[in-house]
């Protein structure tokens, strides 16, 4: 077997409660199917999410909510993309890595639904969310795209295409980003892992791409003329190792970003444990990285 970092004590259980309702290899339509059923189980909706956090949930359109401060009045807006392999969840799943700032950052968060795999493949999806940052971009507010697992993956095209189109986008947060399926030693080594398996991202991608000409964020080089960069991931996931090369090539392209590689860490650990001290360090660095975006400081 091959080695691999250890899971932070604190999360463990976390980890083993994920195996056991979770699908850990998702290979076949079937396995898709049983996959977003558990992904729904575990869901959430848009009145407990803005009870949660003390804020008001507002239909933007039929695929998009906006959550947003009672009386407030936003200066910057989120765009959420979020996880679930490209081919489970809906747009309340995870978005609460954003609702817990929204308050103190006079941020609105608009949170959306995107067409999923096997239905569609992966230029569906890119146009869903470009047609999301177009609309958000209207109000004339700065304008953060943030994706989760594969709604980062697909952030990343999100922000490939807008810089193409002339899309206005202020900044980018990759929170554990799907950004690929290449060979790396952090796919070897988490290869039948619960949180998210090699072989369920390899079953992913292939479905996604297949008889298109548009490429997995991870597999571009033109890098230039991004905003700013957010992006982290746990040292103990598939993940790891295409997050940091992506970085790398960021900085190797004069580009600003900022990465986080959270010590022990599964994927997606920071939702799963919420109260664990590494994810509570996650969620205050996230928050300043947003707070400093917002003041200019980036």
């Amino acid at each position: 077997m091959t080695p691999r970092p250890d899971v932070a004590e604190s999360l463990r259980e976390g980890l083993r409660q994920l195996a056991a309702v979770v699908p850990t290899d998702v290979e076949t339509d079937a396995d898709i199917e049983r996959y977003r059923r558990a992904a729904s189980a575990r869901g959430t909706t848009a009145e407990a999410l803005a009870a949660a956090f003390a804020l008001d949930a507002t239909a933007v359109s039929e695929e998009i909510t906006s959550f947003c401060a009672h009386d407030g009045s936003p200066t910057r807006r989120a765009v959420f993309l979020h996880g679930g392999g490209l081919m489970a969840g809906n747009r309340f799943d995870g978005v609460d890595v954003l609702l817990r700032h929204s308050e103190d950052l006079d941020l609105e968060v608009w949170t959306v639904d995107y067409p999923l795999i096997p239905e569609v493949r992966f230029d569906a999806m890119v146009s869903a969310g470009v047609a999301a940052v177009e609309l958000a971009a209207e109000g004339g507010l700065p304008i953060v795209l943030v994706g989760q697992s594969a709604g980062g993956g697909l952030a990343a095209a999100v922000a490939f295409e807008c810089r193409d189109r002339g899309v206005p986008l202020d900044a980018l947060m990759l929170l554990c980003p799907m950004l690929d399926a290449r060979s790396t030693a952090s796919a070897a080594q988490f290869d039948h892992d619960p949180a998210w398996s090699t072989t369920s991202n390899t079953t992913a991608w292939k479905r996604a791409t297949e008889g298109i000409a548009t490429l997995a964020p991870g597999d571009r080089t033109d890098v230039g003329a991004l905003p700013p960069v957010y992006l982290d991931v746990g040292s103990a996931e598939v993940f790891r190792d295409s997050t940091v090369e992506f970085a790398a090539r960021l900085w190797a392209g004069g580009l600003s970003a900022e990465l986080h590689v959270w010590s022990g860490g599964f994927h997606g650990f920071d939702c799963a444990v919420e109260d664990a001290r590494v994810s509570r360090q996650s969620h205050r660095a996230r928050r300043e990285w947003l707070r400093r975006w917002s003041e200019g400081e980036l």
